[in-house]
């Protein structure tokens, strides 16, 4: 007797499963770079805006993007709820020495 199957079909396999034992630090740790923080926050870390730091230094915006640009200070960029409005703000601060 023959069948209804064709001599070329074989049983599909199941799809291997991914096991990974933390996913929970995986989440927490995907776009931890993109988290809302306040600038309270990040001046306690010793952060602080261009617009702060051009008032306090009594130097240009343009000329702190520069000096940020040649390696003098460190910047870096963090979402931040101002106003109601989320906007991207650069934060500056002194390169630490090693």
């Amino acid at each position: 007797m023959e069948t209804t199957h064709s001599k070329t079909s074989r049983a599909k396999k199941p799809p291997s499963k991914i096991v990974v034992e933390s996913w929970d630090s995986i989440w927490a740790s995907f776009g931890a770079d993109h988290k809302k923080t306040t600038i309270e926050a990040m001046n306690a870390e010793g952060w602080k805006t261009i617009e702060q730091t051009s008032k306090d230094v009594g130097l240009s915006r343009q000329r702190l993007n520069q000096m940020a640009i040649d390696g003098i200070l460190e910047r870096i960029k963090r979402k931040i709820c101002d106003e109601g409005v989320t906007r991207e703000i650069n934060f500056v601060r002194p390169r630490k020495l090693i």
